[in-house]
């Protein structure tokens, strides 16, 4: 990284907020105990917007692509499959910054992309999308919805093979980033959009 990069990568100019969010995100991608690992992921359902959190499996910064995993009987798959349109948010308590982030979906069920994000895939994770019943289904009592195979011994992969018809990867390529700095001397904020022209960058009032 040059030195007039690691220059920008503070929060007194545009290009170095930018610079700073994308290394949060790929953080945040990487590393299971950063904050950023954690986001909320809206989606927009009959009632109004739908929020659950999620694991960020992947940042991939060419194309400005946030990428988490599913069940594909989810009600957010069916949300997403209704309307693209998707939000996120992100909070590093300890640098106090939020990242807002609004754009379009995508979703992998029967594709290549799915097929390697599956294959990487540990057992333990694999196991998400093995419950017998879809997520979201009433039961008696406290139940991971597991069958008993799976949860009288370690799981291994070829055990969760079959598990792969659950299984769902959501693709969003960022159309706009809302960034909050919180300070005791004075909040700041930037905003940062795409469209087919390219980046369009400006400062905000908090």
């Amino acid at each position: 990284m040059s030195y007039m990069r690691k220059k920008e990568r503070n929060g007194n100019t545009l290009n170095g907020v930018l610079n700073d969010c994308w290394e949060m995100l790929r953080r945040g991608a990487a590393h299971f105990n950063d904050p950023y690992h954690w986001p909320v992921l809206g989606t927009t359902a009959n009632t109004g917007v739908s929020l659950r959190c999620v694991i960020l499996r992947e940042f991939l910064i060419p194309g400005r692509v946030l990428l988490c995993h599913s069940d594909a009987r989810a009600e957010k798959i069916r949300e997403i499959a209704g309307s693209s349109n998707v939000s996120w948010l992100f909070y590093h308590p300890q640098k106090k910054i939020q990242l807002r982030i609004s754009g379009h979906a995508t979703l992998h069920a029967d594709d290549q992309f799915a097929d390697e994000q599956w294959a990487a895939a540990k057992a333990t994770s694999r196991l998400n999308y093995c419950a017998i019943q879809p997520p979201g289904t009433p039961v008696d009592g406290p139940s991971s919805g597991l069958p008993d195979l799976l949860r009288r011994k370690v799981p291994a992969l070829l055990d969760t093979e079959k598990c792969r018809r659950n299984f769902m990867v959501i693709t969003c390529r960022i159309d706009s980033m809302d960034w909050l700095a919180l300070r005791v001397l004075g909040n700041r904020r930037a905003r940062f959009d795409w469209d087919e022209t390219g980046l369009k960058a400006k400062w905000l009032i908090p």
